[in-house]
């Protein structure tokens, strides 16, 4: 693309990028309808800034794999780096134009996302950052910046960067007086939470390479096979569906690591008569997938860990039942504790059993009252400690977390990941047919 100082977005720029991203309708459309909406939540003496995460160096001349920040990949479908979208509600005057949605970009280089081309604003040059910013300044009160961790601009007064650590943005105050600075994250929570059909789209894919990759792992699951081996295997299986990523670290954790909520290490051998928690996601396109499934080691569950399995799956049901438009979020865990204590395991229950799900595993998104178009997880578990003895000597150590993903509907909800193996008798039979 041709740019000689500032370059309007044209559809045509951004076909072959379209082609690969949002999933349903056009893309271009729904992201300058996200941007649209933003601009609609910030009055005219407020601004938004959002900038690309620095790469990362994983050593001395490798980089860690680049991904996006999720709300700019929110509003703007662009996976690369250095690049600066702000919004500015009152309007910046730039020659004849005024424009409320600028892009700071470079030129992409071989093998980079192309730039968007989006009619609802203009492309500039990074280095003309500073100068827009310097005169857009003394027209704010309120800026809106990335979450913390992301470095979001130069002081266009100093020339200093400027990060949204507090200590950082206290001192940007000071320097601007009558200009705070606030974290764009809750501004974008309430437009994230709702889920468009392209969204859903994206995450059933993300779902599907999930689904390969966890019957993958039932399929090989045998006495003395390590996690990091299941873990090879649904990550193999994810890649092969289509997945770019994984959502988050991989949780593998057999025997007693299976009561460990975020275990990652995924090296210990798994033993005969266990079970293993592999709790996973895939990633398609920036949106996530996060399903857990409890297997045991041996092909069979013994008895007791049949009986917490199918307690924790009640109490799964239990919590989809409840997801609908309307249900307050703290129902979905009334409902499962209510299962799991009258089952009499109410003393081993370790944490909430649903969050938001899309751009993020643990999606941007306000925990009150379901509405239609909001993806959510479905996860209870049970967690008994291995030297516990208010229960007989079987049950001791048995951890079993069962998660899915659920779309909330305008008639109620739909599990997304139905297909995925999840009862006693599917995933046994899985597990019959070794490879």
């Amino acid at each position: 693309m041709r740019r000689v100082g500032l370059v309007l977005w044209t559809i045509a720029g951004c076909l072959m990028f379209c082609s690969r991203s949002v999933a349903g309708g056009d893309p271009a459309t729904e992201w300058a309808a996200r941007r649209a909406l933003a601009l609609g939540r910030m009055d005219t003496s407020s601004a938004m800034v959002l900038r690309s995460p620095e790469v990362r160096m994983r050593n001395a001349d490798v980089n860690y794999r680049f991904r996006q920040e999720s709300n700019l990949l929110y509003l703007t479908g662009l996976n690369r780096p250095s690049v600066t979208l702000v919004l500015a509600p009152a309007g910046v005057m730039l020659h004849d134009t005024v424009a409320h949605v600028l892009l700071f970009a470079r030129a992409g280089e071989d093998g980079e996302d192309p730039l968007p081309a989006i009619g609802d604003g203009v492309i500039l040059d990074p280095g003309r950052f500073q100068e827009i910013m310097s005169g857009l300044a003394g027209r704010l009160s309120m800026l809106y910046v990335n979450q913390a961790g992301v470095a979001f601009m130069q002081d266009w007064l100093s020339g200093k960067p400027m990060f949204l650590e507090r200590d950082s943005r206290r001192e940007f105050e000071q320097r601007h007086p009558g200009l705070k600075v606030k974290n764009a994250g809750p501004v974008l929570a309430v437009l994230r939470q709702m889920k468009s059909g392209g969204e859903v789209g994206e995450i059933r894919k993300a779902i599907a390479a999930t689904d390969t990759g966890l019957r993958r792992a039932m399929q090989r699951c045998r006495p003395g096979t390590n996690e990091y081996e299941l873990q090879a295997e649904i990550e193999y299986g994810m890649a092969t569906a289509g997945a770019q990523a994984q959502s988050f670290p991989s949780i593998i954790g057999s025997g007693p690591n299976a009561l460990i909520l975020h275990y990652e290490l995924n090296r210990r051998a798994t033993r005969a008569g266990e079970v293993v928690v592999m709790d996973v996601g895939a990633e398609v396109n920036g949106y996530a997938a996060d399903i857990t499934r409890t297997i045991p080691v041996s092909g069979n569950f013994t008895a007791a860990q049949r009986k917490v399995y199918e307690t924790v799956l009640r109490a799964q049901q239990a919590v989809i039942a409840t997801a609908r438009p309307g249900a307050l979020w703290k129902s979905l865990d009334a409902a499962a504790r209510s299962v799991i204590a009258g089952a009499g395991f109410g003393a081993f229950w370790q944490h909430s059993v649903s969050h938001h799900l899309g751009l993020d595993v643990h999606d941007a998104g306000v925990m009150d009252t379901l509405r239609a178009g909001m993806v959510i997880t479905a996860e209870p578990g049970i967690y008994i400690p291995v030297n516990d003895t208010t229960v007989t000597a079987e049950y001791r150590g048995i951890g079993v977390r069962i998660e899915d993903d659920v779309l909330i509907t305008p008639e109620g909800s739909e599990v997304l990941s139905a297909h995925v193996p999840k009862t006693v008798a599917e995933i046994e039979q899985l597990m019959k047919t070794k490879r």
